[in-house]
């Protein structure tokens, strides 16, 4: 019993191993290196060597329709109101990249802002304790013209406890 199990499990296995390798395509590069990857190559078709679901050889890039030889192509008289061509529509791979670099840049947009949005929380915290102090009465202290600690008299004290409000009220609520 074990060992018929262990056999179905090792069939199992031979036989997924080569659907997986053969989903990768195979190209060479303009510089004459050999690429594999599981994404299309943006490289000519004529240097793609392997695509996905197919063996080596296999793969035969789709040629453009050749114009019929019998009869000159007449090009179409120009309207006076056609409109101008269109941009060619970007590849899947093009919109691919501008999304990310859309949402790459929204998210550190979004940092930046939560991260701004933290500090200045921080700092109103210090400023809310430090008008709470002032308030309280706590020794605070300046520092006078030769650099020595001075103490606050009640009325520095009062102007500083004005000022340190009107901050918290303009940029704190």
């Amino acid at each position: 019993m074990k060992r018929s199990s262990a056999l179905c499990l090792l069939a199992a296995a031979i036989v997924a191993v080569p659907v997986q390798a053969l989903a990768y395509w195979q190209w060479r590069d303009a510089s004459g290196h050999m690429v594999y990857s599981d994404v299309p190559p943006s490289a000519e078709a004529a240097r793609v060597l392997r695509a996905p679901g197919r063996s080596a050889g296999e793969f035969q890039p789709v040629q453009a329709a050749s114009a019929p030889t019998a009869a000159p192509a007449v090009p179409a008289p120009a309207k006076a109101s056609a409109k101008p061509a269109a941009a060619p529509a970007p590849t899947a791979e093009e919109a691919f990249r501008k999304r990310r670099e859309a949402s790459l840049k929204a998210a550190a947009e979004e940092a930046r802002k939560e991260s701004e949005a933290a500090e200045r929380e921080a700092r109103c915290a210090q400023m809310r304790n430090y008008a709470n102090g002032l308030q309280q009465g706590m020794r605070a202290a300046v520092a006078g013209p030769d650099g020595s600690l001075q103490r606050l008299t009640s009325e520095q004290r009062e102007a500083e406890i004005l000022k340190t409000n009107a901050s918290l009220e303009q940029n704190c609520n």
